[in-house]
């Protein structure tokens, strides 16, 4: 009994690290399932095992992988629409498939950056007094407005980049510099 208990919790937390959005998650169950797995091996019999995959499976390795992490580096950018207007489904589509959107995330990866886009019900202002978020962007049906500080030398360039570029299809694109980041 306790061996499928074991199994299935093993399956568990395989199937969350295969579909955790946040990489340190996945991390965290990887380690559970190999403490799973050596927990199973110690069942049937078979310490030796058992220490090698708690030692090297959930120790060793998750150290690594977690020390990897650490110099993995994500860029967040808010999405503010409207006070009024709600979040829909076909923004939320239109604003990532759009050429624009495309385009942050191509030149944030080139510089060893993830691109974590959150569609917030904040305002505006609220949006750019949150120190969580490194850039926002006002998005509605016709533009879709960056704002971003000065000091902020990834900001400056992807806004370098927009202009140098000849960008005609899609949503037009205008950079504003945020006062209340650059305050700070």
């Amino acid at each position: 009994m306790i061996e499928v208990i074991v199994v299935v919790a093993m399956a568990v937390f395989a199937l969350l690290a295969i579909h955790s959005r946040l990489l340190r998650n996945a991390v965290i169950y990887l380690a559970i399932f190999s403490l799973m797995a050596a927990f199973f091996f110690l069942l049937h019999a078979a310490p030796e095992l058992a220490i090698a995959e708690a030692v090297m499976g959930s120790g060793l390795v998750t150290l690594l992988y977690l020390t990897a992490l650490k110099r993995y580096k994500v860029f967040t950018i808010a999405v503010v629409t409207d006070f009024e207007y709600r979040i829909r489904d076909d923004l939320i589509s239109s604003v990532q498939r759009s050429d624009a959107v495309q385009d942050i995330r191509t030149f944030l990866a080139r510089r060893e950056r993830e691109a974590q886009i959150v569609f917030v019900r904040e305002n505006r202002d609220e949006a750019l007094r949150n120190p969580d978020y490194d850039l926002v962007l006002a998005a509605d049906d016709a533009s879709l407005v960056v704002y971003g500080s000065e000091d902020d030398y990834l900001v400056v360039e992807l806004e370098l980049m927009f202009r140098m570029r000849a960008f005609g299809s899609g949503m037009g694109v205008r950079f504003e510099w945020s006062e209340s980041e650059v305050a700070q």
